[in-house]
């Protein structure tokens, strides 16, 4: 009975180890394709890459965290409405995370602005297959958007 206990603990030990080995490889794919970016640059990295924020002049912020589970961004507007820079950087990076198109995230993206615009709340969810698009935007105090992508 321990034999068998000692080998699933292996069992799992390993698999676990390999996940996160597959989830570095991911993160690193992606950070490569970020650093590649014309427009971004590295803002600043936490230790062991788990979180990494860049910008791309004076309006846009871009993260992205591999700290749990599978990797996401996050991408801010700072002012009353994006630019189509704005959007386009949205279904790039977006595209990274999830198995969606980068139109399809711009598309789901704008969607979800839209939502949040009209709720009383500023936030607003898109879920469509694998993808979910979490937002918040406002017009008050100059206005901003925030949009978070998460592969599902």
């Amino acid at each position: 009975m321990s034999g068998k206990f000692r080998i699933s603990v292996g069992t799992i030990i390993a698999l676990l180890t390999l996940s996160n080995s597959a989830l570095a490889d991911n993160c690193e794919s992606i950070l490569s394709k970020l650093y590649a970016e014309r427009h971004l640059t590295l803002d600043r990295q936490t230790e062991g890459k788990q979180t990494t924020h860049f910008r791309d002049g004076q309006y846009m912020t871009l993260s992205l965290s591999c700290a749990t589970g599978l990797p996401n961004v996050a991408i801010s507007w700072d002012g009353p409405t994006p630019d189509q820079q704005f959007y386009d950087l949205v279904g790039r990076a977006g595209s990274l995370v999830s198995t969606r198109s980068a139109a399809d995230i711009m598309k789901y993206s704008k969607q979800c602005r839209a939502r949040a615009l009209n709720d009383s709340g500023e936030i607003a969810t898109v879920e469509q297959r694998g993808v979910a698009i979490e937002c918040q935007a406002f017009v008050r105090d100059g206005g901003g958007t925030m949009i978070y992508i998460f592969s599902k």
